[in-house]
């Protein structure tokens, strides 16, 4: 149960207490005093989601199953360099060869792996796992030569969205400005409009809209089903990416359990080509809680005529003797703003990012420049952040004012004069490279990332859980745990343990027909409701409950301290049983236990055999 900290108590006293409250000597837990929102007397009981010792059989049964079939070394790639790495001179490398996307000494993953779509649509996947397994980043080329070849631009999704007989679609939207990170209210039309041609605000400072969300990922497939067909159709390694395939994790969650929200998801962002420092990333640095695969569907070029660019050059200016007094603390001029390129602080060269950056500006295909980190360097990364936060500007444009977790807070973005100092101060650096339209980008869970566009761009988004990173997404949950509460990184959305048992589940099914193990979530015992929070009368919670102390364990002994409540669980999510070796019992019409006065019912309602639609109701009374 979290501590109510917003009870009216002065922080002080709020610790006292909070330090007073510590389990008894026998393990277990009295509910908080009443000044942190509990009852004082009562015990705190945690639940679990499954029978007792589910869990332990399941595992014990994958190990029996890996040790029999050697799975431990089918994993296992060799640690010498990929046979991709044919040559250390890019300029020799075919279209279908690995990119240069970083220049560290001693590394053998400065290359990044990129085939062409029409090359990985067999199912080869050996070659793309090697890569994976090592947290390496994907390019893929060419995805939307395969797909119908629908338009992407955004007045033809404006036609489309305007045709939705619905008041729930506005023709006036809330976008972000990327260069205070507020949202602005702008009619759709006129969005449009600035995305093709651009829009500047005070002395022709170009401004950079984002918007998100439009339609909403659950209603993409119903307001565009054409263009979510022609999505699912360009993605590449579908056995990974599609969200009903046995390599996405995602598909193995219970139908029980509210399933996360994982897109697809339409991203419209304007962008120029020119490195404003201020405002123009569409994408601050953060790391997604799950694998991500993004499609660049569309590009349209800002040209900036030479009054303009004389503009924003003199308001650049006055923008980096701002800084130099608000976050240096210096009073001295400066004549001009330094090259794009180099630091003003140690002078290290940046010349590869600067040449990366010039040349895409020149590709007439290019449209985002990406970068993004290793996992091995997120500890120095988040050192170099928390060490140099300051001299960096988030909301309002004002400087940020503290640091929570500098990867969570997605509060930066590292400048090539940034990346510069990174890479003298602590010896890292991202890769670093330009997506272009038709290309499919892959980041492994645990990668932090940062995009800036350098034409408007629209990009379609689909997160996904592969095997390979379930770990990472574990560690990521944990880092999210520790947030402070309101972190807008702070809510587990993707329930990643539930949905690794599930997985564990189906994979030993389907490797020991015999082994008929299930993971159902179940009403019966202590060990047996829908959750594992711990919770007191005063806020009945899923899957928890505040009891008064008793000498006996069993749920039929047990004196729950619930009357009176009553509350509902409802979750709206297809159910394919038969498809990812569910249970096929699980549409059972009732399960009653009596306790004294307390009765628990649950029932399960399917309309439709097809798409089941379950609904949990759980009266106390």
């Amino acid at each position: 149960m979290p501590l109510d900290s917003s009870s009216g108590i002065d922080s002080t006293k709020h610790s006292c207490i909070a330090a007073r409250w510590k389990a008894n000597e026998n393990g277990s837990i009295s509910c908080p005093p009443k000044d942190l929102g509990g009852c004082g007397s009562a015990l705190l009981e945690l639940r679990s989601m499954f029978k007792e010792n589910a869990v332990i059989e399941l595992v014990e049964k994958a190990e029996a199953i890996a040790k029999d079939l050697s799975l431990e070394t089918v994993l296992k790639y060799p640690k010498q360099q990929c046979l991709c790495y044919t040559s250390i001179d890019e300029t020799e490398f075919a279209d279908n060869k690995p990119r240069k996307a970083a220049s560290r000494e001693d590394s053998t993953d400065n290359y990044l792996y990129c085939p062409k779509a029409k090359d990985v649509q067999n199912g080869n996947l050996k070659h793309f796992q090697r890569h994976w397994t090592k947290g390496e980043p994907v390019i893929v080329t060419n995805v939307l030569e395969n797909t119908p070849g629908l338009s992407w631009e955004p007045f033809v999704l404006w036609r489309v969205l305007r045709r939705i007989k619905s008041n729930k679609f506005e023709q006036h939207v809330k976008a972000v400005d990327c260069l205070d990170w507020t949202e602005v209210e702008i009619n759709l039309h006129q969005f449009f409009k600035g995305y093709m041609y651009g829009r500047f605000g005070y002395c022709l400072w170009p401004q950079i809209l984002k918007l998100k969300g439009l339609p909403a990922s659950k209603k993409f497939k119903e307001h565009l089903p054409r263009h979510h067909a022609e999505f699912l159709c360009c993605l590449p390694f579908k056995e990974y990416t599609i969200s009903h395939c046995g390599l996405n994790l995602d598909t193995k969650l219970s139908g029980i359990l509210p399933k996360p929200e994982m897109g697809p998801e339409l991203h419209i962002a304007y962008g120029v080509a020119q490195e404003l420092v201020r405002g123009d990333s569409v994408t601050k640095l953060h790391c997604d809680m799950s694998d991500v695969v993004n499609v660049l569907v569309h590009i349209a070029e800002v040209e900036l005529k030479s009054e303009w660019l004389a503009s924003i050059m003199k308001l650049k200016e006055r923008h980096h003797v701002q800084d130099l007094k608000e976050i240096f603390g210096m009073k001295k001029k400066v004549d001009r703003v330094q090259p794009a390129g180099y630091s003003t602080q140690n002078g290290t060269s940046s010349a590869r990012v600067s040449k990366l950056e010039d040349s895409a500006v020149e590709d007439v295909q290019g449209g985002a420049i990406w970068d993004v980190f290793r996992r091995e360097d997120v500890p120095k990364l988040r050192d170099y952040l928390n060490k140099h936060f300051r001299e960096f500007r988030h909301i309002h444009c004002s400087p940020v004012p503290r640091v929570v977790d500098p990867i969570h807070d997605q509060s930066f973005y590292l400048t090539l004069d940034h990346k510069s100092k990174l890479k003298a101060e602590y010896g890292i650096e991202p890769w670093t490279f330009v997506q272009k339209l038709g290309e499919a980008v892959l980041i492994p869970a645990g990668c932090p990332y940062q995009v800036r566009n350098i034409k408007s761009c629209v990009n379609v988004a689909l997160n996904f859980v592969s095997p390979e990173s379930i770990g990472e997404c574990i560690r990521l949950m944990e880092e999210y745990r520790v947030l402070p509460q309101g972190h807008s990184a702070k809510v587990d959305k993707l329930k990643v343990r539930s949905m690794a048992l599930q997985a564990m589940r189906w994979a030993v099914n389907c490797l020991d027909p015999t082994a008929c193990i299930k993971l159902k979530p179940t009403l019966s015992g202590p060990e047996g409701t829908f959750g594992s929070n711990a919770s007191c009368k005063h806020g009945v919670e899923r899957g928890s409950a505040c009891r008064k102390p008793v000498r006996g364990q069993g749920f039929d002994t047990e004196e729950w301290d619930t009357r009176g409540k009553e509350y509902e669980v409802v979750s709206d999510e297809k159910s394919n049983w038969s498809d990812h070796g569910g249970d096929s019992d699980i549409d059972e019409e009732a399960e009653v236990a009596h306790n004294g006065e307390t009765e628990v019912q649950t029932e399960a309602v399917i309309s439709d055999p097809d798409e089941d639609t379950m609904r949990r109701k759980l009266k106390l009374r």
